[in-house]
């Protein structure tokens, strides 16, 4: 074939008025793009003069001919809809050829062209049956790394002027199309590109390279999936929405542009879609946060003690008055306006409450279902539930700008690291905002992408929103958000509630060595951070949760134990406890201590340090003691009961050998 151009096979030979090959080109010229079409003409059925029967498309399968493009003597084919062209035959070379000048404004798009036989009125496409799809000004794109990802970059000496390649890939087993869609963060400007599965499909990875963007930082993504399970039929697919990359590094609300609703093939079940569209950001390639030389505190587990803060709870209210200003009330940097409150706790970490992108929800019965392998129900009115696992929450930014969150969110990070505190974050691996479809039905991620391997149960409108960690594509994606975390945002460890969840295979059996676990424990960026197990319910955990989390001595574990009995003790006035009092005030050696000899795989009869036992009296980010300790029933009663809890906590620590 001729330098630089794809060699296309035809339906094998054999076939009725087939040919073998056929070669196209794509050549970038100074004002667009020339292709050319050839065919050696042996490979041709005898005695016919082949026409090109082709079309150009974008983002949906209508051919359109402008005619900058529609070479002399072509027609169109009434019938069809197609435009007609002749090819040439060159005697020196023996080939039948056609050369289409595209000018670069119209990129990107597709050519889509079959042969067809004006002598015999046949038509020749591809060995599945399909027209041949040729894009002209993108790439086919690379499978890996999923997510967007930067391939070149020119020099230029405004920012907004460098030229990029900008590679994207996402993950859909059971989509059959799928639509790149791009536009600005001001919602001005629409671009939306057709994928083929033929060229931009390895596996069960869509991935496109689209060269010349400008400005990347200022540029929002999104994808357009559809498949044989559509809405109506209770499938997960539904075309009328964009759906947020589950690996966007970044994300903001972005009113869509008419052009966004004109290019969607369906209507949205309710008739309209209100308010903007979460889409991935670009803005991570353009900026740079300066760290200071600051550098990670380093702290013992015998040292640890953990205060728990909600950035909301924390940054507002009678308490957050005296010391945060209004304008950082609800925000990142509220929290960093109450360092010295943070510091006169004794705390040496931080445990950050869900700081993902997440969406407000109604729970409800399908938030979470028992019948799914997950303990985990209905709770608060109005929950917040994680929609991106890499982005951090917007509704945190000071100041008005969604976009300004990440870089907050890293000067709270390394305001708190200043003080020689470390920071952990609460990682929700459990329940999504995508139970029953998202807010209000609305798709947004997971189970518009491919519910059914995102999800338990599936997606669809009666999603659980339950994150399926026994999927493989789904613990590559929970273990590269914690990388990211670590590496992107410097912080020191994770506290995983609903940690049952991950502990289940993709049916929702239990497993006594789970995967996803073993790779945690096993990763050497992860293992040396400090990762909690917080489950919410023990009897979902392996042998019935007896030995606790599975933790291959390198996982911390929320000793829901700890809680249970000091609370029977002290605030239920329990008989029978002071023995069990005694084990949990010295380490928990039933849960901590090895044990060899109850044929169990090493993840539960490995021993750990009672230091790996986090002594908290319920789960993370509860209520307040007050409240634990009874303050409904009896106040007077609830702040004795509370002191004496306190006083657990605090000489459990220090008599923990």
């Amino acid at each position: 074939p001729p330098p630089n151009c794809h060699r296309v096979y035809l339906a094998a030979p054999g076939c009725a008025c087939c040919c073998s090959q056929i070669y196209a080109a794509v050549q970038p010229t100074e004002h667009g793009y020339t292709v050319v079409v050839s065919i050696p003409a042996e490979t041709l059925p005898a005695g016919v003069s082949p026409k090109l029967h082709w079309g150009l498309y974008r983002n949906n399968p209508t051919w359109v001919h402008p005619s900058e493009v529609v070479p002399h003597e072509s027609w169109r084919d009434d019938v069809t809809g197609a435009m007609r062209s002749h090819l040439h035959y060159d005697q020196q070379t023996d080939l039948w050829s056609i050369d289409m000048k595209i000018p670069r404004g119209f990129a990107p798009l597709t050519l889509g062209f079959v042969l067809w036989y004006q002598e015999t009125n046949q038509f020749e496409g591809t060995r599945a049956g399909c027209h041949f799809a040729l894009p002209i000004g993108l790439g086919p794109g690379k499978p890996h790394p999923l997510g967007p990802t930067l391939m070149s970059a020119s020099k230029a000496s405004r920012p907004q002027d460098v030229v990029c390649t900008m590679n994207f890939a996402v993950f859909s087993r059971h989509a059959t199309n799928m639509n790149l869609c791009l536009m600005r963060a001001d919602g001005t400007g629409y671009l939306e590109v057709a994928l083929d599965p033929a060229t931009n499909r390895t596996g069960d990875v869509w991935h496109v390279q689209l060269p010349g963007l400008k400005d990347v930082g200022s540029l929002c993504y999104g994808w357009r999936p559809n498949g044989a399970g559509n809405w109506a039929e209770g499938g997960c697919f539904h075309p009328a929405y964009i759906m947020l990359d589950p690996y966007c590094p970044r994300a903001l609300p972005v009113e869509l542009p008419q052009a966004a609703y004109d290019a969607a093939p369906l209507l949205p079940p309710e008739g309209s879609v209100e308010g903007p569209c979460l889409l991935g950001s670009l803005a991570h390639l353009v900026d740079l946060f300066d760290w200071e030389g600051v550098e990670r505190p380093t702290r013992t587990l015998e040292e640890t003690v953990i205060v728990e803060l909600d950035v909301a709870a924390f940054t507002t209210g009678s308490d957050a008055d005296a010391s945060v200003r209004s304008e950082h009330r609800n925000t990142y940097l509220g929290v960093i306006d109450r360092l010295a409150d943070i510091k006169a706790t004794g705390a040496t970490a931080v445990l950050l409450g869900n700081v993902f992108l997440s969406s407000n929800k109604p729970a409800g019965a399908a938030d979470g279902a028992s019948s799914n392998g997950t303990s985990a129900g209905a709770g608060n009115p109005q929950v917040r539930r994680p929609l991106s696992f890499f982005a951090p929450d917007t509704r945190f930014a000071a100041g008005g700008n969604p976009g300004d969150a990440a870089n907050q969110l890293k000067e709270l990070v390394k305001a708190v690291h200043k003080e020689g505190i470390e920071v952990l974050l609460e990682a929700e691996f459990c329940l999504t905002s995508e139970a029953g479809g998202g807010i209000g039905g609305r798709l947004q991620s997971y189970a518009g992408l491919d519910g059914d391997m995102y999800l338990r149960g599936g997606g669809g409108p009666e999603a659980t929103g339950v994150l399926n960690t026994g999927q493989p594509v789904v613990r590559q994606l929970l273990l590269d958000a914690l990388r990211w975390w670590v590496t992107e945002y410097q912080v020191d460890g994770f506290c995983f509630v609903n940690a049952e969840n991950l502990t289940q295979d993709p049916h929702g059996g239990v497993l006594d060595s789970p995967p996803i676990v073993e790779e945690l424990a096993s990763d050497p960026l992860l293992a040396s951070c400090k990762l909690i197990a917080a489950s919410a319910n023990d009897s979902l955990l392996p042998r019935s949760g007896v030995r606790g989390f599975p933790h291959y001595g390198v996982l911390l574990e929320w000793n829901n134990h700890f809680g249970a009995d000091m609370l029977g003790l002290l605030r239920d006035n329990a008989g029978g406890l002071l023995s069990t009092f005694a084990t949990r005030m010295t380490g928990s050696q039933d849960l901590f201590a090895a044990r060899w000899d109850g044929g169990l795989p090493g993840g539960l009869a490995a021993g750990r340090r009672p230091a790996f036992g986090v002594n908290a009296l319920e789960p993370p980010l509860s209520g307040s003691l007050l409240q634990l300790a009874g303050a409904a029933e009896d106040l007077d009663r609830a702040e004795i009961v509370a002191r004496s809890l306190l006083m657990a906590v605090l000489v459990a620590q220090v008599c923990t050998p």
